[in-house]
């Protein structure tokens, strides 16, 4: 008797070649205080890093035509109040307007900014999205760093990590990411036998120094560390000088001047001061003229970095415009005796 072949009934749904799911190797690695081990393995460590850079890198490139916006959105989320982790509840940052071209982290040559490397997904996110993944994973990297701090034959490779983060949320506008590192870096991190290079000693102890002065007021404090740091690391620049006496004496003149000549960095901690600066500017002008040139009041009160209309906007003044001047009150009718 012939015996009939049995057919083979293929499945119809071809499992076997369905794609494993994208993940984003920076939003799944963990925190080692949460119990994710991976980060405390120093290999792991400088290829997590290389992965974050190479993200910033990306994040620069598609984003390369209006940087200050893209590092500006993140203190402007409109749901910062719904969340309480500080990667991504930073406060509000002051209203940037023309800071020019920002000066960005310096990451390392050898580093690829190929889109495999850091992981990220074909259509870039959000700029305050994609950098709250940056500033997150760097929190992750710093923890795992100060938890293997005793092991670690060297701390080059965590102060570099450091400087790189300080850079980034300082343009971020992120003091939580900024502050803890820049105290962790200056304090802990640079010793006597593993000295920061002399140029970022000086850069980060101007960052420590502005941000006293210009984002938290305590000018006892920023003078007080300038002057130990001139004693004990022979610490000079004429710009920190300026730009404190400025603040003190609320000298916009001087203000805007030096704001016009300084790097990214520098110009992003002066932005914590400008509104005050130009609160001050719009009370010494409403009290001493009747009607000012358009220009100068925007020079005086923006450096010349708004608009009217946006100087309308944000500070709510009542002064009228007639052509190129500003009548700021019209004085009162003498009454007839």
């Amino acid at each position: 008797m012939a015996t009939t072949p049995q057919l083979t009934r293929k499945s119809s749904t071809p499992w076997e070649r369905l794609k494993p799911a994208k993940h984003d190797p920076l939003q799944s690695m963990g925190f080692v205080s949460k119990g994710d081990t991976r980060l405390l393995d120093v290999k792991v460590q400088e290829s997590f890093y290389n992965k974050i850079v190479a993200r910033y890198m990306q994040f620069c490139t598609h984003h390369s035509t209006d940087m200050e916006s893209a590092f500006a959105s993140l203190s402007l989320e409109d749901d910062v109040s719904a969340s309480s982790d500080p990667a991504r509840n930073p406060p509000v940052a002051p209203v940037l307007q023309g800071q020019g071209r920002p000066i960005t982290p310096s990451p390392p040559k050898r580093v690829s900014s190929s889109p495999l490397q850091g992981g990220a997904p074909s259509t870039p996110p959000p700029p305050a999205q994609e950098l709250s993944i940056i500033l997150l994973a760097l929190r992750k990297l710093r923890e795992a760093l100060l938890a293997t701090s005793s092991s670690a034959p060297s701390p080059i490779f965590s102060q570099r990590v450091h400087v790189f983060c300080v850079r980034l949320a300082i343009l971020a506008f992120h003091p939580p990411s900024y502050h803890p590192p820049l105290m962790h870096l200056l304090f802990v991190l640079h010793t006597p036998r593993s000295p920061l290079p002399a140029p970022e000693l000086s850069e980060m102890t101007t960052y420590l120094i502005l941000d006293l002065a210009c984002r938290q007021q305590e000018l006892a404090s920023a003078f007080s560390l300038r002057s130990n740091s001139r004693l004990q690391k022979d610490y000079r620049s004429r710009n920190v000088d300026e730009i404190i006496r400025a603040v003190v004496t609320s000298n916009w003149v001087a203000f805007w001047r030096v704001r016009r000549n300084v790097d990214g960095y520098v110009r992003a901690l002066m932005q914590w001061s400008v509104p005050s600066l130009r609160r001050n500017s719009l009370k010494a002008l409403s009290r001493a003229y009747l009607s000012c040139d358009l220009e100068w009041v925007l020079q005086s009160a923006t450096g010349a970095e708004m608009s009217w209309e946006e100087l309308v906007k944000i500070e709510n003044i009542g002064w009228v415009l007639e052509g190129s001047k500003v009548v700021v009150r019209k004085p009162k009718p003498k009454s007839n005796p």
